[in-house]
């Protein structure tokens, strides 16, 4: 992919408040260009009209509002399907981004890498916050993403992929999955994937709790949907 990587940053809304201009000035602070889609999930609460506002005169950024609510993996399929960019990132619109964000991703893609991590603060946050591009073989790429409590994670939002290796591998967000459908796409991306994968534990992604997202308000039902997922995973492990 050479000096000249494009990335598309994806991220879905959803009545978001007050949280998504935060978000959106963490956008706005990046430090090289991208392409943008924030594609709205039929938000009721305002969050719609900033994303709107947000994109006007950004030739690179675009806004997509549902007419009807569809769900996170359906906002983050239809990011996948209009992305024009080398690699794409996926980020949740109540998070924020460190200025080099962006920029830390994109130049991870060179000499055969097909997937870019980097620090994030969280629960769990990496002791060593060197900024250095660490590599990792596919089978240790997967060791990290396929359980908890790793350093790299399973989430996507500390990640950029390759656009082409996703479509190569025929890869989109199971729209079923109201849980874990992050790590089964990250999980299911590096099985299919081989080449080299790099790590940079400089912290460049905050999630940020809020009341109310999914992490907060799981069920019975979510836990056994969760060790299905889990479950496959580790079954797709036994293919590298």
């Amino acid at each position: 992919m050479g000096d000249m990587t494009t990335l598309t940053l994806v991220i879905p809304t959803y009545n978001l408040g007050h949280y998504f201009d935060e978000t959106l000035q963490t956008i706005a602070d990046q430090t090289v260009e991208f392409e943008l889609w924030l594609v709205d999930d039929h938000s009721t609460d305002g969050t719609a009209e900033k994303a709107s506002d947000f994109v006007s005169g950004r030739p690179t950024f675009h806004v997509e509002r549902f007419k009807q609510h569809r769900g996170v993996s359906a906002a983050r399929n239809f990011g996948l399907a209009h992305a024009t960019g080398d690699v794409i990132a996926f980020a949740d619109g109540d998070d924020q981004l460190d200025p080099d964000y962006v920029k830390t991703l994109v130049n991870g893609f060179k000499n055969g890498v097909v997937a870019v991590a980097v620090g994030y603060l969280w629960w769990h946050t990496t002791i060593d916050q060197r900024n250095v591009y660490l590599p990792m073989s596919q089978r240790e790429m997967f060791k990290q993403v396929s359980h908890r409590g790793t350093d790299v994670g399973g989430y996507i939002w500390n990640k950029a992929y390759s656009l082409a290796a996703i479509r190569e591998a025929n890869l989109q967000f199971d729209e079923s999955l109201s849980i874990a459908e992050d790590y089964l796409f990250t999980a299911s991306y590096v099985a299919k994937t081989p080449g080299v994968y790099v790590y940079d534990p400089a912290l460049r992604y905050t999630k940020v709790n809020r009341p109310g997202s999914t992490i907060h308000t799981r069920n019975l039902h979510d836990q056994r949907v969760e060790e299905q997922v889990f479950s496959y995973i580790r079954r797709l492990g036994e293919s590298i």
